[in-house]
C-alpha cells in the first residue's frame, strides 16, 4: 500500500548510439588546451609548444629575459640612489690662504698670544657629516652644494683689545653655523633664511662667550665668508672689512661688503652690555650671486689694522699682480703693510685672507686646443691623469720630512745639510722669482702664441732661477730637464704633503702655481704638460 502508482515512476533510460557520438548526455566540454592533452590533462597542446595558459613557450621565454633585463635595470637605479644618496657633497672649487705679520713676525711677536685669528674651514659638508649634522636638501643646498666657511676675528676692533675674545669665537663659530644651518627646513633653505641663520650665530656664539667669561673685558670683530654652491653670503662686525672684486668693462674693481654703520659693533666686552644689547653683535649681512671666475675672480677678509695701514687701490694691485696665487698675494701684502708699519711705536698686528674662485672642474677642451708637448704616462690602471711638473723648492728650517719617504720626497732627503731659513724669507724668494718670471713675459719682443711656446720661452729664465735658488736636486739637471719633476699622479702629490696637491691641482698647461709647501720646504710649480 505504500508503493507509488507507476504514473510516478522514473524511467531511467540508456543513452543511444548516436547521442553518445553528439556529446549528449556529458558535462559542459573543458576549453580547448586545458586538457586536451591526453586523458591527463596536462600535455602542452595539440602541437607540443604551448604552455598551460596556450601561450607558446618561446614566447614565454622571450618574456623571461625581458622581466630579467627590467629587474637588472631597476636594482642598478636602487644601487645608483643609494650612492647618490651616501655619496659626500664637492668641496667648494676655490683657492683659499691667507698671511699674517704673527705668522712671519719675530720671536717677539710669536710669545705673545695673537689679536687677530682666522679659520679656513674648506668643506664644512664633510665637517656636518663628521659631527653627525644633516643639512637641507632643497632650495640653495640641493644637488648637494658644496660648502665653505672663511672667518677672520680681530681683538684690535672693539674698545677693549685682547686675544680671548677672537680665539674663542675663532674655535666656536662654524660650530655655531651649522647647527643653526642644520635648523633650517627643507622649504626654508632660502637666501633670506640663511642671511637669519647667520645673524642669529652671531647672537648665540656672543652669548656664550659672555656667560663662560664674564670677567674678560676682551671683544672682537669679524668679517665672514659663508660660500654655498654659487652663492656667497658676508657678515661684517667693527672694522674688519671685506670686498669682493668684480670685473666691469674689462676692469677689476672692489665691491665692498660692510659699511661704517657697524663700527661701532663687537663680540664679547660685557661692561657694555649691562642691560641686554644684542644689537651690539648684529652683523652686517649681504648675500650676492657669483657669476663665475671672469666676473668675480676673488674675495678679501682683512682685520681692521689692514685698512689704516695700505690703500684699497693698493690692496686690489697687489691682487692683480698675484692672479690666482693667494698665499703669494697675501703675503706680499702684508710683507708691504710691516714695511710701512715700521714707524709706528707699537705695530699693529696685520691679517689678510684671500679666497680666489676658479672655473668649474668639468671644463670643456676647445676644438682648437693645442696639444700637449709630450704624450701624458698612463698610471697603472691605463687612465690618463698624470701632470708633467717642474719646480723651484727652497727648504725651511720647520720642514719635516717624513720616515720612510718615497719618490720625489727621498730624493729631497737626501741632502742632509742643516737649514736656517725660515718660511718667511722661503716665501719672500720664491714672490721675487714670481715677479721675475711676470716681468720676463713682459719685456718678450714677441708674446708666445701658445701654450708650448710659453713653456719654451720661460725655460731659460727659470733654468737660470733654478740654479740658483732651489734646493732640490732636480736644479742641478741640465737643459729642458732642469727642475724637472717628471710625470706626477695624484697619488704622487698627495703623498709630498703640506699644500703641495691642493695647489697643484687646477693648474693648466704653462700656469704657475701659489707657494704651497711639502714635507721638504716650499715650492713654486709650473706645469709643463
Amino acid at each position: 500500500s505504500s508503493r507509488p502508482p507507476p504514473s510516478s515512476l522514473v524511467r531511467l533510460r540508456r543513452p543511444s548510439s548516436c547521442a553518445l557520438r553528439s556529446g549528449a548526455g556529458r558535462g559542459p566540454r573543458p576549453p580547448s588546451g586545458e586538457m586536451d592533452g591526453g586523458h591527463s590533462g596536462f600535455g602542452q597542446g595539440r602541437g607540443g609548444n604551448d604552455g598551460m595558459s596556450g601561450t607558446p613557450m618561446w614566447q614565454i621565454k622571450r618574456k623571461m629575459v625581458e622581466y630579467e633585463k627590467q629587474r637588472e635595470n631597476l636594482v642598478q637605479e636602487l644601487i645608483q640612489e643609494h650612492e647618490d644618496r651616501t655619496k659626500p657633497a664637492d668641496a667648494p672649487n676655490v683657492l683659499v690662504d691667507t698671511a699674517s705679520s704673527i705668522m712671519f713676525g719675530g720671536s717677539a711677536a710669536s710669545k705673545a698670544k695673537p689679536l687677530v685669528r682666522h679659520v679656513l674651514v674648506k668643506d664644512l659638508n664633510k665637517v656636518a657629516q663628521l659631527k653627525n649634522f644633516e643639512f637641507p636638501k632643497t632650495d640653495l643646498f640641493q644637488n648637494k652644494a658644496p660648502l665653505g666657511l672663511y672667518a677672520i676675528f680681530d681683538g684690535q676692533s672693539s674698545s677693549t683689545p685682547g686675544p680671548a675674545a677672537a680665539e674663542y669665537c675663532a674655535r666656536n663659530f662654524h660650530t655655531k653655523v651649522m647647527e643653526n644651518l642644520k635648523m633650517l627646513r627643507q622649504t626654508t633653505a632660502t637666501a633670506a633664511y640663511l642671511k637669519a641663520a647667520l645673524i642669529k650665530s652671531f647672537h648665540e656664539l656672543d652669548a656664550d662667550y659672555l656667560a663662560t667669561k664674564p670677567q674678560v673685558e676682551d671683544g672682537c670683530g669679524a668679517a665672514v665668508a659663508l660660500l654655498l654652491g654659487n652663492h656667497i653670503f658676508i657678515a661684517t662686525l667693527g672694522r674688519c672689512g671685506a670686498w669682493l672684486a668684480e670685473t666691469v668693462e674689462g676692469r677689476v674693481q672692489p665691491m665692498q661688503l660692510g659699511s661704517q654703520a657697524g663700527a661701532s659693533r663687537f663680540l664679547g666686552e660685557p661692561a657694555r652690555k649691562t642691560g641686554g644689547g644684542s644689537d651690539l653683535c648684529t652683523p652686517e649681512v649681504h648675500s650676492v650671486e657669483l657669476r663665475g671666475p671672469d666676473v668675480h675672480p676673488f674675495l678679501m677678509l682683512a682685520g681692521s689694522a689692514m685698512s689704516s695701514v695700505l690703500t684699497l687701490d693698493e690692496l686690489m694691485e697687489a691682487m692683480s699682480e698675484f692672479k690666482m696665487q693667494p698665499r703669494a698675494a697675501c703675503g706680499e701684502i702684508v710683507a708691504m703693510a710691516m714695511e710701512r708699519a715700521k714707524s709706528i711705536e707699537v705695530p699693529p698686528q696685520l691679517l689678510l685672507a684671500q679666497v680666489c674662485f676658479l672655473p668649474p672642474k668639468e671644463v670643456k677642451v676647445k676644438a682648437d686646443a693645442q696639444p700637449a708637448a709630450k704624450k701624458p704616462k698612463t698610471s697603472k690602471t691605463g687612465v690618463v691623469g698624470s701632470l708633467r711638473l717642474r719646480h723651484i723648492m727652497l727648504k725651511t728650517q720647520d720642514a719635516t720630512p717624513r720616515p720612510g719617504a718615497s719618490g720625489l720626497s727621498a730624493g729631497m732627503a737626501a741632502a742632509k745639510a742643516k737649514v736656517s731659513r725660515t718660511r718667511q724669507e722661503a716665501e719672500d724668494v720664491l714672490r721675487k722669482i714670481l715677479k721675475d718670471l711676470r716681468q720676463n713675459l713682459k719685456n718678450a719682443s714677441k708674446a708666445p702664441r701658445t701654450v708650448n711656446d710659453l713653456i719654451v720661452f720661460e725655460g731659460k729664465k727659470f733654468n737660470e732661477l733654478c740654479r740658483v735658488h732651489s734646493d732640490c736636486p732636480t736644479s742641478q739637471k741640465g737643459g729642458a730637464m732642469c727642475g724637472d719633476l717628471g710625470w706626477m699622479s695624484a697619488e704622487d702629490l698627495g703623498q709630498l704633503g703640506g699644500t703641495f696637491k691642493e695647489k697643484v691641482d687646477p693648474l693648466k698647461p704653462g700656469q704657475w702655481s701659489d707657494l704651497c709647501t711639502s714635507d721638504q720646504g716650499v715650492h713654486v710649480v709650473q706645469r709643463v704638460a
